[in-house]
């Protein structure tokens, strides 16, 4: 199936918009604390936004529908403990990063715990973003490929592509507005479509969400204690504090939002703000899906494949190709905000790999032997290099089942012990073994 031609200018309008957005913001970007901090001087608003648009990637748009399409509201319950970790960050390690002026949060641990430490922290960041971020890259890209039967090579590189391009030439300030004008496009995206599936449901909406409810599809909460349920309360809300803090507290990609703010103030409230925008935004995913359920139930006549039904994370974009009007710009509309959701997580991960890759192992083995317009040009070259790579990982995982889970079982391969080392920094005074502390974070 192939995009009428004003949905590909809604598509084409914006791929140019996030162009052109990247490089009016990232212009003027002169040395390295310019280009992974924005100098400092980012809007408390503008750097929650960002986290958002960060946060909620492809594995958001579409797959947490999906979840919901065939489960419940299961998802939700991580919410809880979330919002916790978060206030643990504003408490505990955003003190300590702006109290150590740092560019990355291994730089941190460089003055709190010495070289060994900052490095091995800084490896396996890499480990984990990169895989985690192909994958949250592959999730919108197979999506669009297999519904609309577009290569997955060429949409791969495509959306990259166009990443690699902002984030390259502009750095942080160029991530943030495009993440912001982004984080608009797919939340708008999903008011819309929620619109669009109460209009094209036959019946009454009450009668609609009615039929969602008592099938069970806005059931939320599974309590008791057993400890094998993966989808207990009490078990994803303590995951979930540690999954938050280790995810946006010792995790670069997320955590370079806070740091370009001004001051510690500003920091935290824009993670404070980044707490309670973002659960109408996740409510509002899981209502697609629920719906999305009673269009098809209503319908019994249109059934979904059995290798659609296989994947939840292709339901949605199934839906988008076969049950919306073709050449009205709704499609366009929808696919863009795959991109959106999937190119907002991309260039933020580009950028904090490039940070990284600069600050915690380029510069202390160079030393300051080098100009900051050397540093500059070696950060442009980490970012695309970074870009490239994420190309490969996500064509790499193509055949994983079940995306949405893949995603959290790589993060805890190697967060646990790294959000270890940053709460031993922040809750003693301890100088502690260097070496020792290496050994801890990669024996976990």
């Amino acid at each position: 199936m192939t995009l009428g031609w004003l949905d590909l200018a809604v598509l084409a309008a914006y791929f140019v918009v996030t162009l052109a957005i990247g490089f009016w913001f990232g212009r003027r970007e002169r040395t390295t604390h310019d280009f992974f901090l924005g100098g400092r001087r980012q809007h408390w608003l503008l750097a929650g936004v960002s986290i958002i648009a960060t946060e909620i990637s492809a594995l958001t748009v579409i797959a947490v529908p999906g979840d919901a399409f065939r489960g419940d509201w299961s998802y939700l319950q991580m919410y809880a403990g979330s919002f916790i970790g978060r206030i643990l960050i504003v408490l505990l390690l955003l003190p300590a990063f702006y109290g150590g002026a740092v560019t990355t949060v291994y730089e941190y641990l460089g003055q709190r715990f010495g070289p060994w430490t900052r490095t091995t922290a800084s490896l396996m960041f890499f480990a984990s973003r990169i895989f985690g971020s192909g994958i949250r890259l592959l999730v919108a890209c197979l999506a669009v490929a297999e519904i609309f039967q577009w290569p997955l090579v060429g949409v791969v590189v495509a959306a990259t592509g166009v990443a690699m391009i902002y984030a390259t030439f502009g750095g942080i300030k160029a991530i943030l507005w495009t993440d912001a004008f982004q984080a608009l496009v797919f939340v708008s995206a999903a008011v819309t479509l929620i619109v669009v599936l109460f209009l094209y449901t036959p019946g009454h909406y009450s009668q609609n969400f009615g039929d969602a409810y008592y099938a069970g599809k806005f059931h939320t909460f599974t309590w008791g204690l057993d400890l094998n349920n993966p989808k207990a309360f009490w078990l994803l809300t303590i995951n979930s504090v540690f999954v938050t803090m280790a995810a946006m507290g010792t995790d670069q990609d997320l955590t370079q939002r806070m740091l370009t703010c001004p001051n510690l103030k500003q920091s935290q409230r824009s993670l404070i703000f980044n707490a309670i925008a973002g659960f109408p935004i996740v409510c509002t995913f899981l209502f697609v899906g629920s719906i999305l359920w009673a269009y098809y139930e209503s319908r019994p006549f249109e059934t979904i494949p059995d290798h659609i039904m296989d994947r939840h994370e292709l339901i949605l974009p199934y839906f988008i190709a076969h049950g919306l009007p073709r050449n009205v710009g709704l499609q366009g509309l929808m696919v863009a905000a795959i991109f959106a959701a999937a190119m907002g997580s991309l260039s933020s991960a580009i950028g904090a790999l490039a940070s990284t890759a600069v600050t915690d192992i380029y510069r202390p083995l160079v030393g300051a032997k080098r100009s900051e317009a050397h540093y500059l040009r070696v950060a442009r070259c980490f970012t695309a290099f970074f870009g490239f790579i994420l190309i490969f990982v996500a064509l790499a995982f193509h055949a994983e089942e079940s995306l949405l889970w893949a995603v959290f079982k790589w993060v805890g391969l190697v967060f646990g012990g790294m959000l270890g080392m940053f709460v031993l920094g922040v809750t003693t005074k301890r100088r502690g073994r260097d070496g020792v502390n290496a050994l801890a974070m990669l024996s976990s």
